[in-house]
């Protein structure tokens, strides 16, 4: 091919395309000597090399050469520059468009005797077709290659030796594709072989690239994930070496995807944001589309739910119209099991039934396997059994006749899911998924088999080798949370693999002696709240961005979420939170959704964390202190007690769905009373009745089954020591919602026998006691008055009068920014405002300031080293609770911040009677009343005005007591 000119470089490209007309544009080329066949050549020479680093560069290039075609005399110009336009279409996922100026580019070729240029361009028919989902007409285009260069075919061709091999590599690697896209992969390695041997010939680097690329995709799905990695690693860097923009980012996604399956969760959304970056610089829509299904695919292993499924949707909506069959297969597959995880069923069976159908039609065996397991989980999801085992063997038998080993596992891992607990009928499936598995280098496999044999020998009785099984995969999954940064992803970790710990707890719970309790402990605490303890072991603080484009972005989303709120929760009841419109909801939850995604974004290439370096050892408390911890396991409350007398398990003759009821019945309680004063005045003592009745069979679920125990650690021991009436609760799951110190045995409640605190974990609990608090001498109290709160002002006018060195901020000086400005340095913060909790989205739960809402996710920014943090709102201790318990809203978030101490409520309070009790409780503090005496003596003092537990107990105190 001739060499570019010294006259076309890129600066030259720009001045030519910058002209607005035509006939500037001729002129122009005409005074560089370019207007004849060998400019418009040379200039089509440099729009070849920018299809794949600034397509729409080359594209508008091309055009301007075919229409310069008749006054430069150079009519094979026409069929180049629609060859060239063809892989810009191509490159945007244009297909219908490629497809057709293929087709002219051909048929122009054979009008000027250009046979050979005429054969190339089944070459890129190929590659069109495939992204079409037609791999036989692919085929079938290449095939026309192959005859024509072996002496068949229509066209009269006489190609060199290296123009013959230049057009077979091409030809093997589209086939390598066709095959990979038909799940035959073995055949595809062999295709990419012939290509690459070809290439390397022919001295081709950056094809040799792309073959790189091409199989490393090939050996990901083979589970030969290291092999691919390696594969993906070599590509990038020769395209990022050669300049190819395009190139690059796909291998970059390419990078992102192995470390996914490798589960080293860091670089693998470290490659995803340079992608994206580098599409972003080209605007390569279609291929922006690809990376969104590898970004979502981490954020789904992740369990980020929401941001998986609006990943999956948009790449879907990008590839709808492109003709990308195949991967918009795959965008469903991932929104079906997206959807799973989100319980929407419905709408799962759709997306999924759409991609089986799919990847039915290209015959692709291994991924119509993989979406056929997904709807097993929904037919199970469902109750229907049956169903799910036929569908699931079903996908086992498509997957059991090639190398697909990877597929096969995943098949025979669901299907024994389904046959547990019987073991007989699950262990088979189990060992065949170990004899496959033990050749795959994929930790996330690993794990789950492990879980699972585990699982099973614990059903079989053979309790040694369940113990190993189960520790490794414990071992495996802490290895891999250590691969994730952003404390967002550390929280959802977890999810789906609690069973693994749930597992080895029921082992060590089923052992007598002294050590079968010590070893349950330790495994529940390393069940929960991890990411909350690297949160107060390392940095607490999230990373601004460096970008100011996305800080700005931010600051603007912000700033209509807050005008959305607004628009929520006006007009609606007294409490400021009915039901908004469902429009409203919805753009709440799309500003919501992409601020996450941005801060997910900037985390992808900042280190947050250090390594975990908290030691799971747990120091006994102090003898005066009893630790209370509870978790549920299946069904059973499983309650463990430790304090002067060692450790105690006692494992509850009721069940956890018991609770669950009577927490239901509880939340009734509340919401009568908070519907309204005049109806609670009316009928107080039914209430009042109605009320103490839950609370004692609450009692009698989870406490009267270690009364004894407890009433020997509130007596004095007989080494002299005095009693133990500090208790400290650990809630498990549900039990969160409990208010343990309301608790009524009949005759009194647990707070008149104890002084009580809460903690997440005892791991949390011993990390807060050692955190220095700060003194009394610099507070900042914060109100925010309106109708429905509007004793908010003489509250924090009551709390400052017991801080005489407190900064009093009132209604408009309330702002989020002062917070920000004023809160660090601070040992007490007060914040009297509305509080809005968001149980589809608890880290937007926020508190209402004067120009706006501060939420969860923007709390744990602040610097609150060594604060007591008063949250005198509705609902501001309530959190949604991850599988693995992570507390997810504002108690979360004030802990990460820094706070020693949290003060925050369980349920809607009363404005008059929470003004009563703050003033009480600050008037303890300034006596010198230990935190949670203080908080104690507050609230009894307040129930013998206001007797109903409505108004003395909703305020919970977690931390440092």
């Amino acid at each position: 091919m001739t060499s570019v000119s010294d006259h076309v470089t890129a600066e030259f490209v720009e001045g030519l395309l910058a002209l607005p007309t035509l006939e500037q544009r001729s002129a122009f080329l005409r005074a560089g000597g370019l207007l004849d066949a060998g400019g418009l050549e040379r200039l089509l020479d440099f729009a070849d090399r920018l299809v794949y680093s600034h397509p729409g560069k080359a594209r508008r290039l091309a055009e301007l050469c075919a229409d310069l075609a008749d006054r430069a005399a150079a009519p094979t110009a026409v069929p180049r520059a629609s060859y060239i336009r063809a892989q810009v279409y191509a490159v945007n996922g244009e297909l219908d468009a490629a497809l057709r100026m293929a087709e002219a580019a051909h048929a122009g070729y054979v009008a000027c005797g250009q046979n050979l240029e005429a054969l190339r361009t089944h070459v890129g028919r190929m590659s069109v077709l495939l992204e079409l989902g037609l791999y036989r007409e692919a085929l079938d285009a290449g095939q026309v290659v192959l005859d024509a260069l072996n002496g068949g075919g229509e066209l009269d061709i006489t190609p060199t030796r290296r123009q013959s091999d230049l057009l077979t590599a091409l030809v093997h690697q589209n086939r390598g594709g066709c095959y990979e896209y038909m799940g035959l992969y073995e055949e595809a390695l062999v295709a990419y072989t012939a290509a690459e041997e070809r290439y390397r010939v022919l001295g081709m680097t950056e094809r040799l690239g792309e073959i790189l690329d091409n199989r490393g995709a090939i050996l990901l799905l083979l589970g030969r994930g290291r092999e691919a990695l390696e594969a993906h690693e070599a590509a990038e860097a020769i395209f990022a070496a050669a300049g190819l923009t395009l190139s690059q980012a796909k291998a970059l996604s390419n990078v992102g995807d192995a470390n996914r399956q490798l589960a080293d969760y860091r670089r693998s959304l470290d490659a995803f944001e340079r992608a994206r970056r580098l599409y972003d610089s080209i605007g390569a829509l279609a291929d922006q589309g690809l990376l969104l299904i590898d970004t979502a695919g981490a954020y789904l292993e992740l369990n980020l739910y929401p941001e998986a499924l609006a990943a999956y949707q948009r790449a879907h909506a990008l590839l709808r119209g492109t003709g990308m069959v195949h991967d918009r297969a795959r965008a469903l597959w991932g929104m079906g099991s997206a959807l799973i995880a989100r319980s929407e069923l419905e709408e799962a069976d759709t997306v999924l039934a759409e991609a089986v159908d799919l990847f039915a039609a290209a015959d692709n065996a291994p991924l119509l396997s993989g979406v056929m397991l997904e709807q097993a989980a929904v037919q199970e999801a469902r109750g229907d059994r049956g169903a799910a085992v036929a569908t699931t063997r079903g996908a086992l038998e498509l997957v059991s006749g090639k190398d697909w080993s990877v597929q096969r596992v995943y098949a025979l891992l669901r299907l024994a899911d389904l046959l547990l607990p019987d073991a007989a009928e699950a262990e088979a499936p189990l060992l065949e998924a170990r004899r496959l598995a033990q050749r795959l280098a994929l930790p996330h496999l690993r794990y789950r088999l492990n879980e699972r044999l585990g699982s099973l020998r614990r059903l079989q009785g053979r309790d040694e080798e369940a113990q190993v099984l189960l520790e490794a995969a414990v071992d495996e999954i802490e290895r891999l949370r250590s691969t994730v940064t952003h404390e967002t992803m550390r929280a959802s970790f977890l999810r789906d693999k609690v069973t693994a710990y749930e597992e080895l707890l029921k082992l060590h719970l089923a052992r007598g002696a002294e050590e079968g309790p010590r070893n349950a402990f330790a495994i529940a605490e390393r069940a929960k709240s991890r990411a909350l303890v690297d949160l107060l072991t390392g940095d607490a603080k999230e990373a601004v961005s460096t970008d100011n484009r996305v800080e700005a972005r931010i600051r603007d989303l912000r700033s209509d979420l807050n005008v959305t709120y607004a628009q929520m929760l006006g007009g609606t009841d007294d409490d400021g939170l009915g039901t908004p419109p469902p429009d409203l909801r919805g753009r709440a939850v799309e500003l919501e959704r992409e601020i996450s995604q941005l801060r997910l974004r900037e985390a992808a290439t900042s280190d947050l964390f250090a390594p975990p370096v908290a030691s799971d050892n747990l120091e006994p408390p102090p003898p005066d202190v009893t630790l209370l911890a509870y978790h549920l396991v299946g069904d059973e409350v499983v309650m463990f007690l430790r304090g002067r007398g060692g450790l105690r398990v006692v494992r509850n003759p009721g069940s956890a769905a018991t609770v669950a009821r009577l927490v239901r019945e509880l939340d009734v309680q509340w919401d009568t009373l908070g519907a309204g004063r005049e109806l609670a005045e009316r009928h107080m003592t039914l209430l009042q009745r109605l009320t103490r009745r839950v609370l004692t069979a609450l009692y009698r679920e989870l406490i009267e089954p270690l009364a004894p125990l407890l009433d020997e650690a509130a007596s004095p021991a007989s080494d002299g020591t005095g009693a133990s009436r500090k208790l400290v609760i650990v809630p498990h799951g549900l039990l969160h919602r409990v208010p343990f110190h309301a608790l009524f045995d009949g005759g009194q409640y647990l707070l008149e026998r104890f002084e009580i605190s809460y903690a997440p974990s005892a791991k949390v609990y011993s990390l807060c006691q050692e955190r220095i608090p700060r003194g009394f001498d610099k507070a900042l109290v914060l109100g925010v008055a309106d109708p429905s709160i509007p004793a908010v002002a003489e509250e924090a006018r009551g709390v400052v009068r017991h801080l005489p060195a407190a900064e009093l901020l009132i209604d408009q000086q309330a702002s989020v920014e002062a917070l920000r400005l004023k809160a660090p340095g601070c040992g007490v913060l007060h914040l009297a405002c509305h509080g809005m909790f968001r149980l589809d989205n608890p880290m937007f739960s926020a508190l209402k300031l004067h120009d706006g809402w501060l939420a969860a996710n923007e709390v744990m920014r602040l610097d609150l080293t060594g604060a007591l943090v008063t949250l005198s709102a509705c609902e501001s201790g309530r959190n949604e609770i991850f599988a693995g318990d992570e507390l997810m809203g504002l108690t979360r978030a004030f802990l990460g911040a820094g706070a020693t101490t949290l003060v925050a409520s369980l349920w809607l309070v009363q404005d008059e009677t929470t003004t009563e009790l703050m003033e009480l409780w600050y008037e303890q503090l300034r006596k010198g009343v230990g935190r949670a005496a203080a908080l104690r003596n507050a609230q009894l003092a307040l129930k013998e005005n206001w007797p109903h537990p409505y108004y003395w107990a909703p305020f919970v105190l977690i931390g440092r007591r």
